[in-house]
């Protein structure tokens, strides 16, 4: 059973319910992981205490333990019901708590995952070489060995002009 903020005043002292004030919601929001860390080790340890104290409280009443320190006052109902307002607490500051570390978590997954597809974009991606100049000049012409056969200027289109001639002759 949830214990309201006005059942928290009435159990609780004003630095206990300064602790237990910021794990409700809009101030908890505003903690950070390492604020929410450092209020979780102080409901726990207030919770400790309290559940010590209720569990002396019920011997005590029962009649098994012998009487606390004067200091140590109310009923074994009074601190149970601070252990329970800190166990509340608690239970909202680790439930932010972890809300905050999957966002983060989600965050770096997300993160990873963007980096592996520019990696895979990058290597489907093929490389063309500039247009300027680089290291690989591309093919080198293989020049043949044979002799090259030189033909005399004089002599090119000789045959096709004695076609002509004959053909004109023909018709004529």
């Amino acid at each position: 059973m949830t214990t309201g903020a006005a059942g928290e005043r009435r159990f609780l002292t004003r630095e206990e319910l300064n602790v237990v004030g910021s794990t409700h919601y809009p101030q908890l929001a505003e903690l950070d992981a390492g604020q929410l860390r450092e209020t979780r080790t102080q409901l726990r340890d207030m919770r400790d205490k309290a559940r010590t104290i209720a569990r002396h409280k019920r011997r005590e009443a029962s009649g098994k333990g012998p009487a606390r320190a004067r200091g140590a006052s109310g009923n074994a109902e009074h601190a149970t019901q601070r252990k329970q307002v800190f166990s509340q607490a608690l239970k909202r500051t680790n439930r932010q708590l972890e809300r905050i570390e999957h966002a983060e978590a989600r965050a770096r997954t997300a993160g990873g995952y963007q980096r592996a597809m520019a990696m895979l974009r990058r290597a489907k991606a093929v490389e063309r070489p500039g247009d300027g100049r680089h290291v690989n000049p591309g093919m080198r012409s293989n020049p043949s060995l044979r002799r090259a056969m030189g033909v005399d200027p004089a002599m090119v289109g000789r045959v096709s002009q004695a076609g002509k001639a004959a053909q004109a002759r023909r018709d004529a």
